[in-house]
Order: C-alpha cells, then sequence, then structure tokens
C-alpha cells in the first residue's frame, strides 16, 4: 500500500499537468481568436489556472502563439489525410484554410512582430503547399478546377481573404468576410462545367 500512494499521486500530478495545459491552450486559442495583444496574464485568467503554471508550460506568449499554430497545422494534415482519395479534397482543404484564418487572423499580425511566430507560418506555409499539391493536381486532371490554377492561386485566396479581415472586428465579422472571398473564389477557380 505504501508503494501505491506515491505513484497514484505522481499519477494524480500528471493528470492535473495535462488537464492544466488543456486550459490553457484553450484559453490562448479563445484569446487569439480576439486579438494579437494577448498577455500571459490573461491566458492564466482565462484558463483558471496560477501564471506560474502558464509559465512552467510556454514560457513567453511566442512559444504559446508558435504552439497554437502547430495545433492548427496538425489539424490540417489531419483533414488532408483523411480526404486523400476524395476528388473533392482540393475544395475540402481550401474551406479549411479559409476557416482557419478566421481564429489565425490574430497570430498572422502577431507573425509580423515576431520573428520565430514569423518562422513558424512560413512552416505552416510550406507543409499547407505540400499537402496541397496533389488535390489540386487531381482537382484539375477530374476537371472541376481551372487547367491554369496553381497553388500560387491557394496563397492569394489566403491573402485575399485575410486582407477582408483586417477591416472587420472580431470573429464573427472575420468569419464572414472570409466566407464571402471563399465564396468569390471558388466561382473563378472551378470549370464552368463543375459548376452545372
Amino acid at each position: 500500500m505504501a508503494v501505491t500512494a506515491p505513484t497514484t499521486r505522481r499519477e494524480q500530478q500528471r493528470k492535473d499537468a495535462r488537464r492544466n495545459r488543456a486550459a490553457i491552450l484553450d484559453a490562448a486559442r479563445e484569446l487569439f481568436a480576439e486579438s494579437a495583444e494577448v498577455s500571459m496574464c490573461e491566458v492564466a485568467r482565462r484558463a483558471g489556472v496560477g501564471h506560474a503554471t502558464v509559465y512552467r508550460n510556454f514560457p513567453d506568449k511566442t512559444a504559446l502563439a508558435a504552439e497554437v499554430l502547430g495545433e492548427h497545422i496538425e489539424r490540417f494534415a489531419a483533414v488532408a489525410a483523411e480526404h486523400q482519395d476524395d476528388p473533392d479534397a482540393f475544395f475540402v482543404l481550401l474551406r479549411t484554410i479559409v476557416e482557419d484564418l478566421v481564429h489565425l487572423y490574430a497570430l498572422s499580425v502577431l507573425a509580423r512582430q515576431d520573428a520565430v511566430v514569423g518562422s513558424q507560418l512560413d512552416r505552416n506555409r510550406a507543409r499547407i503547399a505540400e499537402l496541397m499539391r496533389q488535390p489540386l493536381r487531381d482537382a484539375k486532371a477530374a476537371g472541376t478546377l481551372r487547367r491554369d490554377a496553381t497553388l500560387d492561386d491557394v496563397f492569394l485566396v489566403i491573402m485575399m481573404a485575410k486582407g477582408a479581415m483586417e477591416r472587420t472586428t472580431g470573429p464573427a465579422a472575420r468569419a464572414a468576410a472570409a466566407g464571402r472571398v471563399l465564396t468569390l473564389a471558388l466561382d473563378g477557380l472551378v470549370t464552368p462545367a463543375a459548376r452545372g
């Protein structure tokens, strides 16, 4: 019995640590969806943990932002894997990117000021290009996407969505702007036969 008590205590501490980390990331996602001006104190308050707990998990806002960005690219990679053989994979992925921008908009603003966050964003762009390459080819081969469409067009749509969001305030308005950009962009990207 004396042997199991410390083990149980350590297991409980590990559970608590995992729960705290998850709460910190949930809070960071919510706060970064609202603004780039997020303080570690706000994250601690929103997560319901002490400041020391936040700093024990993430040494600074940059590390926290990089983690949130990393989560988004992992989610995108999972969507790409799930739709690997789907003839509409290109459109599913493009929609996923634009919808994610609503939550990542503040982080893209932060990336302009922070080199570490900026380099994480650059790595994400490279990964997006890698994951979009084959679906783009497949959509063109299937005749659902214009034959002259390129990966540069994907990033042009992303830039248009980010530009549209600059004049908005709050996640709901950003979602509406991004949705409108996506509708207009898809109208230009799909072939007339695919529209009919």
